[in-house]
């Protein structure tokens, strides 16, 4: 990639720890501007050096996905600052509530929900116009095994992930042009996955720390499609734990 303005741009959400951070860096190493969208900027410190050892330019604004101004503000900010959005990794995730659901709090129900379904939606719907504009437009949403297998205790989660995924499939029919995906990182060692081992709920949870991938590992796959925008992929959702997957990304890696 060429210098200045022709440099694409990737904005993540959630992207102050974990995966976020993770891909963040994975995008900067193949030459990418970043844009850091996070509740609190100022938590950012750490990946953005990591960023800047890239050599490649870093931003952090301000995002709550829950907040539809607060959306359209980043991506406004993403654009003051960078000229141009060329991918939206939409990260930004929550467990909670965890447990049977008739023992749920209907308004934490509805929040998981709120987060992870409607969080991408206003997300989405904000960069639109922009990555339209972008000669190779992607958009990767952070998907789990839980949109198609359920698990006890997760209600919530399991079905805002499910609509996820037909939500990625809705945006590549209607916006072919734009390379969307699903992609589901597996078990990686996440805050999350310590919220989901201090539940105690389901066998999910009684998983060592050791089995835990590190978030660099699903980093280099999302880094992948953003960056190879495969087409024959568009509109999946796609898990790391796929060896076909597995075998085309290092190949196109080398």
């Amino acid at each position: 990639m060429s210098a200045g303005q022709d440099v694409s741009v990737a904005l993540i959400t959630g992207a102050s720890r974990g995966i976020g951070a993770a891909a963040a860096v994975a995008l900067a190493r193949r030459g990418w501007r970043i844009v850091l969208a996070v509740r609190d900027p100022r938590r950012t410190a750490d990946v953005v050096a990591q960023v800047e050892a890239t050599g490649q330019p870093v931003w952090a604004v301000p995002l709550d996905v829950t907040d539809t101004a607060s959306v359209r503000a980043a991506v406004a900010a993403t654009l003051d600052r960078a000229g141009r959005l060329d991918a939206l990794v939409n990260n930004a995730g929550r467990i909670d509530p965890i447990g049977l659901l008739g023992d749920t709090d209907v308004d934490e129900w509805r929040a998981c929900h709120d987060v992870n379904l409607h969080g991408p939606y206003r997300a989405i719907h904000a960069a639109l116009p922009a990555l339209l504009q972008s000669p190779a437009a992607a958009i990767v949403n952070l998907s789990s095994g839980a949109a198609h297998a359920t698990r006890e205790g997760w209600s919530a989660y399991c079905s805002a992930k499910a609509g996820l995924a037909m939500l990625t499939r809705c945006v590549a029919h209607e916006y072919p042009e734009i390379r969307s995906y699903g992609f589901q990182p597996g078990f990686v060692d996440t805050d999350m996955q310590a919220r989901i081992r201090a539940s105690g709920v389901n066998d999910i949870s009684r998983m060592p720390r050791t089995a835990l991938a590190p978030a660099q590992h699903p980093a280099e796959f999302i880094a992948w499609l953003c960056d190879a925008r495969p087409a024959d992929l568009a509109g999946q959702d796609l898990s790391i734990n796929d060896p076909v997957l597995q075998t085309r990304m290092r190949k196109d890696c080398r």
